[in-house]
């Protein structure tokens, strides 16, 4: 945990949170580094505080009740986790993960009902936020339903500047909640069309324009 003002102040300053976050509440704040792998927090634990990320990538998942894990979202800067879970009074609702070293301004649940609870800054943000997250989620759930497994490579890659890297390809398949034989298959098939190459632990494209025809709009 990392209690360091002028830190803290270049992050409030960076994403315009100047209202949201009053003088008043800052002494509270604490700023807290998570390494790539560690969990944040575990589906139905409580939540003690709102999560602000401002450095990072962050994983949301579900432990479905086969043991398979489901890939739900991910979040970037800025983007907040336990909004849900402070609206509703609940538990957490999936595990969420680092998925690259990352950085988060913490607002405990207990100074944001003190202090926050009539700052219309405040609320405006967390609408804001869970829509968004409710919109991407949607469209994501859209595409892995409606479209080819091409396709849903197809618009990851593009998502991620054409370029994916992973760990392994079990872990690949299970961020894009596809089979391990599906997406061999798919890869080696956008791999003998030239569009794209696999290396040792990523997945480059060679061809932007073909792989484009692939992807659609969501």
């Amino acid at each position: 945990m990392i209690k360091n003002l002028s830190k803290l102040e270049n992050y409030i300053q960076k994403f315009g949170l100047e209202e949201v976050f009053s003088p008043e509440i800052r002494s509270f704040l604490k700023v807290k580094k998570y390494t790539k792998g560690e969990i944040i927090f575990n589906a139905y634990k409580p939540v003690l505080y709102i999560y602000f990320l401002v450095e990072g990538l962050v994983e949301i998942n579900s432990i479905m009740i086969s043991g398979n894990k489901l890939f739900i979202n991910n979040l970037f800067p800025l983007e907040l986790i336990g909004d849900l879970e402070y609206m509703n009074k609940q538990e957490a609702m999936f595990d969420v993960v680092a998925a690259d070293d990352s950085t988060v301004i913490l607002l405990p649940f207990d100074i944001a009902e003190k202090y926050l609870e009539n700052n219309p800054q405040f609320w405006r943000l967390l609408a804001t936020e869970c829509s968004k997250k409710l919109l991407r989620t949607n469209k994501a759930i859209i595409l892995k339903g409606s479209y080819s497994l091409k396709t849903v490579l197809a618009n990851y890659l593009i998502k991620n500047n054409y370029e994916i890297n992973f760990t392994s390809l079990v872990d690949l398949a299970a961020h894009l909640n596809v089979s391990y034989r599906n997406l061999s298959r798919v890869i080696k098939s956008l791999s003998e069309e030239g569009i794209i190459k696999k290396q040792r632990k990523k997945i480059i494209t060679l061809k932007k324009e073909e792989l484009k025809n692939y992807s659609v709009n969501v």
